[in-house]
């Protein structure tokens, strides 16, 4: 008799973890955001990459619900490389605005209306050079 009461605790006890982990997982799954994807954007950005020695990019926003929630979005990208480090305004100023060009070209959402490039020496370190420009101006 105690080796049923045993066998049936031990099934409810699989079955509750196991009903929670696919419980957990489900809303875990349905609840993230959905990510901005463009197959353009990779494209110029990884040419952006090559042509200007930039060792990392990043953008924001990176959540749909971010450009959703708002009127107007600005289009910032974060480039980080090493040469940056010790680099005047000047210097990178006809750069960024060919950058702009180039990112211009772009199929993004019409709510973005000003792109921000911000120049960095150090990764995840989002403290540099930055240049704005308004898109339509472009």
């Amino acid at each position: 008799m105690a080796k049923w009461i045993l066998i049936g605790v031990l099934t409810c006890v699989i079955l509750y973890f196991g009903i929670s982990f696919f419980a957990v997982s489900w809303l875990i799954y349905f609840s993230n955001p959905k990510r901005i994807e463009n197959v353009q954007e990779k494209k110029v950005l990884e040419k952006i990459k090559t042509k200007y020695n930039i060792q990392e990019i990043e953008r924001t926003p990176e959540y749909e619900k971010d450009i959703i929630e708002k009127d107007t979005a600005t289009y910032t990208l974060y480039l980080y490389s090493k040469n940056f480090c010790e680099i005047k305004t000047d210097s990178v100023k006809e750069s960024s605005m060919q950058i702009a060009k180039e990112i211009n070209q772009i199929d993004l959402d019409p709510k973005f209306y000003k792109y921000k490039l911000v120049f960095c020496c150090k990764l995840y370190n989002p403290n540099g050079i930055s240049f704005q420009y308004v898109r339509k101006d472009l």
